[in-house]
């Protein structure tokens, strides 16, 4: 059943199977996500996969910038629920790193971005927006930020508190108190296999303790460079006997060799609807986050924050990592 919103120009899609949904408090809470965020076009709720409903402002008066059209209504719902499905691979994937279930992943294409928030298991709000003109990340945020802002709201319905997702609700909180002095660990190939020096001292740069707390670079599947802040003192209160940094290291290292394959599936996943390569994925967890940055040499980066409140803090350190190490394929050596 399709409707039109006349007042907020907000086009409306109900599946068969819901009964009154503009009644119900939850799809009131996401139409007006709709109508209060600029640049957020299409927005869908699934229920064990299955489309609740859908709200976008396609071919209206606030209507997305190109590529995005009405015809890409059916194609967004199709796509969100398949990331429904790609949600829950991931979670268990992460699972390994002891860091709690994942509450957020951000895909970011050459047009768009999609944000899948889950409000409780197997319950997902699909968020895109067409982003035209940035690079690797949009430093306003507005739609991610909302979206954030709007699963904490639906949780609060259900009686739940929110996750700070994204680290949202306390990212003004952390007082920046500079990078703290470190000598982290690391790990580079040995051999012919290696990348240029400018790149591996950006990375070690890049590490902190008190923000961003492994970087690795990849050349296809194979972990070239990693360096991690596991050991630093600051950072014992995230180990234990069952969580050494010897194992949470060992887990990244494959989880690092993993993801281009991972992003190449969510790619394929996606190109039916999203024109354009995935150049970014965050995967937000209950504590940190994962970041996978693809750089136009085809190399990637791999970035690990254990403290949620800075997730958003991490995600623009590692924005600037692939800034700096974004140089030609023929520089690196393989």
């Amino acid at each position: 059943m399709a409707q039109d919103d006349h007042q907020t120009q907000v086009n409306i899609h109900v599946g068969g199977h819901v009964e009154k949904s503009q009644d119900d408090v939850m799809y009131r809470i996401c139409r007006d996500a709709v109508t209060r965020t600029a640049d957020l076009h299409h927005l869908a709720f699934y229920t064990d996969r299955v489309l609740d409903f859908a709200l976008d402002v396609l071919g209206g008066e606030h209507d997305a910038p190109a590529p995005a059209s009405m015809s890409d209504r059916h194609g967004l719902r199709r796509l969100g629920r398949q990331l429904c499905h790609e949600f829950e691979q991931l979670d268990r994937l992460l699972r390994d790193g002891h860091t709690g279930p994942l509450i957020r992943a951000v895909l970011r294409t050459t047009d768009a971005e999609v944000v899948c928030d889950p409000v409780v298991r197997q319950q997902f709000v699909v968020g895109t927006t067409y982003t035209a003109g940035h690079g690797y990340i949009d430093e306003s945020n507005g739609v991610d930020r909302s979206i954030a802002s709007l699963v904490h709201a639906l949780r609060k319905q259900l009686g739940l508190s929110g996750q700070n997702v994204g680290g949202y609700d306390t990212e003004h909180e952390v007082p920046d108190t500079g990078r703290s002095p470190h000598e982290p660990h690391v790990e580079t190939v040995d051999g012919d296999s290696v990348i240029p020096p400018e790149i591996e001292t950006a990375c070690r740069n890049a590490l902190d303790p008190t923000l961003l707390h492994l970087v690795a670079f990849c050349l296809g599947d194979e972990v070239v460079y990693l360096g991690d802040t596991f050991e630093h003192r600051s950072m014992r209160q995230y180990f234990g006997r069952e969580t050494t940094p010897l194992q949470r290291r060992t887990h990244y290292r494959r989880l690092s060799g993993q993801l281009g394959d991972i992003c190449s599936s969510l790619n394929r996943v996606s190109a039916q609807t999203l024109r354009g390569r995935l150049k970014r994925l965050v995967l937000d967890v209950e504590q940190g986050a994962v970041y996978y940055y693809r750089l136009n040499s085809g190399a990637q980066l791999v970035g690990v924050t254990l403290f949620q409140p800075r997730v958003r803090q991490a995600d623009l350190r590692m924005a600037q990592l692939a800034q700096e190490c974004e140089i030609p394929l023929a520089s690196v050596k393989s």
